[in-house]
């Protein structure tokens, strides 16, 4: 991802204007994460892409998840092992994509000897997802799991209860500030050549007579006008139905 911008690509009335009087191959509704994402991918194909966001870039959802960036380890119990290598993969590209936004993190799973959420009766099984979690993609981010010793899970956290502390895991994977990395993406597909814009609500779904989506009308800057494209594509996340209805 490009991580600086020519001014005139992120210009907001020529952003406006391209999008009142040009024709592109795809409309975006939704500027979160997955939006900025169909955009991104849309402009870097070289198709004329346009995006509207009705409120702020990141605003919803992808202003308020949990920062993770991981493969999900709670799937592989679940048998879902394609998805924890798709996730890890992609980890791993963005990563490499934007390293300025998405750091490592480790985590500490606590071994109890009584009442713990990781009891020992069950730490075995621990062991072999977390080696499936390295195995499946995990270890891509330069670091495998291991398992501490009591002390040595005391250096890394003093404040766990000693006296019911029998050992622990360590594992990584990776954090991104959300907001940022929509942002950065937004900016990234403005340079690819997309008109991407704020504070812009869709209207109306226009329709050809066939009854197929040509683009949307938005009320913009207090100004309302026709955006025409050749697909729609509804990315308005919890919304989905709200701009669906239209």
């Amino acid at each position: 991802m490009p991580t600086e911008l020519s001014s005139e690509r992120f210009d907001r009335p020529a952003m406006r204007q391209r999008l009142a009087t040009e024709q592109f191959d795809v409309v975006v509704v939704g500027g979160g994460i997955t939006g900025l994402g169909v955009a991104l991918d849309a402009a870097s194909r070289g198709l004329r892409t346009a995006l509207v966001e009705r409120h702020d870039f990141a605003s919803g959802t992808s202003s308020k998840s949990s920062k993770l960036i991981h493969g999900g380890l709670r799937y592989l119990q679940q048998g879902e092992v394609r998805l924890v290598y798709e996730a890890l993969y992609e980890r791993q590209r963005l990563r490499r994509n934007a390293p300025h936004l998405v750091s490592l993190l480790p985590f500490l799973l606590p071994i109890l000897t009584k009442d713990g959420l990781v009891s020992r009766k069950i730490a075995r099984a621990l062991g072999s997802a977390l080696w499936m979690y390295d195995i499946t993609g995990g270890a891509r981010i330069g670091k495998i799991h291991r398992r501490l010793r009591k002390q040595k899970a005391l250096a890394h956290m003093p404040t766990m209860p000693s006296q019911r502390l029998a050992s622990a895991y360590i594992y990584y994977d990776a954090q991104a500030d959300d907001a940022r990395l929509c942002i950065t993406m937004a900016r990234s597909a403005a340079d690819h050549g997309a008109a991407v814009i704020n504070q812009c609500a869709v209207t109306n779904i226009l329709r050809s007579d066939s009854g197929q989506a040509t683009g949307v009308s938005v009320l913009c800057d207090g100004e309302q006008f026709d955006i025409r494209a050749h697909v729609v594509v509804n990315a308005a996340g919890v919304w989905t139905d709200a701009v669906r209805t239209l």
